[in-house]
């Protein structure tokens, strides 16, 4: 992957992890409603995710995860280094926050904290079992987690595409889907439309109109989505809400602009790179915490909420709120995020205990089976 686009995707996902942070901080539970504009955009932030980790992972297929081990290792390291960290952490900040205000770890205060039931909560979050077919359970107060449940099975769905033998991969290809359920595979198409746009663009060649018209199109198309959706109601009027949590509507316009948009920063590539060149070590720091702020910004909130005495609106704890929760979030990644490495050592060992690869024949036992 070129300097430029590299660099661009990592800017872009560290800026929508801040914007799903930011969609929580501005609630009236946290803040009183400060930044309230900012609440929906942490809806189409999750979008560029899929997008964007559709992206990614057709790059790392392309060109150095060519094999089953290797894919599933790489993505087991990548998720669990930090979602295994985010679960035993939210445990933890919840257990004490609720022993010092039960008041806001209920239903009552919480309407996606789940009193009954935490342990299978947990143990299918885990897992990643937490949003098949309806299932909708959240460990703690980790409300971001959701997400996590679609995008693990996307990277099972199109790994059992690529890598099974062809014979199966269209029947193990169709149970997985099945296993998945209609809520997952609603938002499947705009996750392979990432994929798709690596795959337009993997030939490297660069254009710098295809590019601007491309960046041009999908940011307009994305400030005109804007202006209706504030005036008309966020497009929730143009349909019903079909699988109960999903906007289909919306996240289609999001996630195709976004794709769009990809396309354009493939092709302005050299560009992006002269512009960014200056600042890339912060750039890629920032990125490195991206998963971290994404997963655990919600636990941490709510814990400080809990344990001081000022009300949400005042602006001391406005401040707190804001810095707290991002010193936690990056302390949280160099002892989570950061460590990916030592967790794909340690997962590809086991793969190798469990799944022993076939000794290689030799050359006699070549020749005589020959």
């Amino acid at each position: 992957m070129k300097t430029g686009t590299s660099l661009y995707l990592d800017a872009v996902r560290f800026m929508a992890a801040f914007a799903v942070f930011m969609s929580h901080y501005a609630t009236q539970h946290f803040t009183g409603g400060l930044f309230w504009q900012l609440m929906p955009y942490g809806a189409e932030a999750v979008i560029v995710f899929f997008v964007l980790s559709g992206f990614v992972i057709g790059y790392v297929t392309d060109s150095r995860e060519g094999d089953p081990r290797s894919y599933a290792v790489n993505r087991a390291a990548r998720i669990w280094s930090v979602a295994l960290p985010a679960l035993l952490l939210t445990l933890l900040l919840d257990t004490a926050g609720s022993a010092l205000r039960p008041d806001l770890y209920s239903p009552a205060a919480l309407i996606h904290y789940q009193a009954d039931g935490q342990v299978w909560g947990y143990l299918a979050s885990a897992l990643f079992l937490n949003q098949l077919w309806y299932l909708d359970l959240t460990p703690g107060t980790d409300l971001p987690y959701w997400s996590l449940g679609y995008e693990v099975w996307y990277y099972v769905i199109f790994g059992v595409a690529v890598f099974m033998p062809r014979a199966a991969r269209l029947p193990a290809t169709l149970v997985v889907a099945a296993i998945a359920g209609p809520r997952i595979l609603a938002l499947l198409p705009l996750w392979l439309a990432g994929v798709a746009c690596y795959r337009l663009t993997r030939a490297g060649r660069q254009s710098v109109p295809v590019g601007a018209v491309c960046l041009t199109v999908s940011v307009a198309g994305w400030v005109a989505h804007e202006a209706w959706a504030f005036r008309y109601g966020r497009l929730y009027g143009l349909g019903p809400d079909v699988f109960g949590r999903l906007q289909l509507v919306q996240d289609y316009i999001v996630g195709g602009l976004f794709a769009l948009h990809l396309i354009g920063v493939c092709h302005l590539s050299d560009v992006i790179a002269r512009l960014l060149g200056p600042v890339a070590r912060p750039v890629r720091w920032l990125a490195g915490a991206t998963f971290s702020l994404y997963l655990v910004h919600y636990p941490v909130m709510q814990i400080i909420v809990a344990a001081i005495p000022w009300p949400p609106a005042a602006t001391i704890t406005r401040v707190l709120l804001f810095v707290l929760t991002l010193a936690a979030v990056f302390l949280f990644a160099e002892l989570a995020e950061r460590r990916k490495e030592a967790w794909r050592r340690m997962i590809w060992a086991v793969s190798l205990r469990l799944f022993p690869p076939a000794p290689a024949l030799a050359p006699d036992v070549i020749g005589r089976s020959s």
